[in-house]
């Protein structure tokens, strides 16, 4: 035993030496000559053994700066970079290596997991399909999954009118992988007001239950990994306490690019709400400084166009990682407008009365790999229908993931 140790620490000591000349003479190579590709190709891997990720990025940094530029080089690169936390650079290696040779497993598998550190499994499972099934079983992003993530979530309302009694809302989410580039998500959820309309035969109004059903289904065809296309439909049936309900249809259509540092969507939702044709344009900006999901900002700018007049809307936000199963963000919302589509169609506001400004915030706790919680806080202005008084309006849900 002693004897092994000993060899283990004159190793290390070796190591540490290779890492120090090769360090500085790799950083000088560029003017004088490439490096010695067996001692350069002999110690990133033996750094890379030792899992010393931040040696290996610093020698492999410098060798790529001398000109030394090679698909087992990058791939360790790679390695180094998941390892580190920074999936923005994996895909720079990763990307490099699959690009010499399109039949390199390792790093197919490695460009995979860069995306699902990204949270864009709709690129990693589009390069996941030319994977082995043992490969693509534990990425969970086999070719076809009838069911791949279930969530439900349940919130309330409580506003300070007396126009507008509280409110409760429920939705059931279910996604689906059609194929590796083709994933299907629909949901189906139900809201429930009491609300106060005026009456001329009466004073002060008449008290109607509000209730309004939504089915939401999103295709989402992943073209290329940067381009992503998304085709939506919505079906509301609202009633208001009439002995007819209505039922309104809504069509969205958007296109995605989407880049290691930062992605960009536009979209358009097409179709009548309450009698009344609509039509909602989008520009979303999402940007990651540091290459991961640890900070995070996004925008979105809307304009709804609706009975001839145009009611623009502006969101900012961000949020980051607390801890390393715990993320916070925040968001902030202005501009008056009577109806608002979000997150793709998932939630639309089909508002008795318009909102002004609005905020708040979301906790993301993982509780393990399957499930995940979400704990969401809203405070909206808006202006009651009634009367024309501005009232605030705080809302509180929950909503649990179960991802297979």
């Amino acid at each position: 035993m002693p004897r092994r140790h000993g060899n283990g620490r004159g190793w290390q000591r070796l190591a540490l030496l290779l890492l120090s000349y090769w360090g500085g003479s790799l950083l000088s190579a560029q003017a004088q000559q490439l490096p010695d590709f067996n001692r350069l190709d002999s110690l990133t891997q033996a750094l890379a053994a030792q899992y010393r990720w931040a040696a290996l990025d610093s020698v492999g940094t410098a060798a790529l700066r001398a000109g030394a530029d090679y698909p087992a080089l990058r791939r360790r690169l790679g390695q180094a970079a998941l390892a580190r936390e920074k999936p923005a650079l994996a895909l720079r290696h990763y990307g490099r290596a699959l690009r010499e040779n399109p039949l390199d497993t390792t790093a197919r598998y490695g460009l995979a997991l860069a995306y699902l550190d990204l949270n864009q499994s709709g690129a990693a499972a589009r390069l996941a399909g030319r994977l082995p099934d043992s490969l693509r079983r534990p990425l969970h992003l086999m070719p076809f999954q009838a069911v791949t993530q279930v969530e439900a979530e349940a919130g309330g309302q409580y506003s300070r009118t007396v126009h507008r009694g509280d409110a409760g809302f429920f939705r059931l989410d279910v996604s689906s992988r059609l194929g590796s580039c083709l994933s299907l998500n629909q949901n189906v959820s139900y809201f429930g007001q009491t609300v106060e309309l005026p009456d001329r035969r009466r004073p002060g109004g008449m008290l109607y239950p509000l209730r309004q059903v939504q089915y939401h289904a999103l295709l989402a065809g992943q073209l290329a990994p940067r381009w992503r296309v998304l085709l939506g439909y919505n079906h509301l049936n609202s009633d208001l306490g009439l002995l007819v309900n209505r039922a309104d249809n809504l069509g969205y259509a958007s296109v995605a690019y989407a880049r290691p540092y930062w992605t960009a969507q536009v979209g358009v939702y097409a179709g009548t709400l309450t009698d009344t044709a609509r039509v909602q344009t989008d520009l979303r900006l999402a940007v990651y400084p540091f290459g991961n999901l640890r900070l995070y900002a996004y925008g979105r700018a809307s304009v709804l166009r609706s009975n001839g007049r145009s009611y623009p809307h502006g969101v900012l936000g961000g949020g980051g990682r607390l801890h390393r199963h715990v993320w916070l963000e925040a968001y902030a919302g202005l501009g008056l407008t009577p109806v608002l589509a979000e997150l793709d169609g998932t939630y639309v506001y089909n508002l008795l009365d318009p909102v002004r400004e609005r905020g708040g915030a979301n906790l993301l706790i993982l509780l393990s790999r399957p499930l995940a919680l979400r704990l969401s806080y809203g405070a909206e202005h808006r202006r009651d229908s009634v009367d024309g008084r501005y009232y605030s309006l705080n809302s509180l849900s929950t909503a649990i993931t179960w991802t297979w």
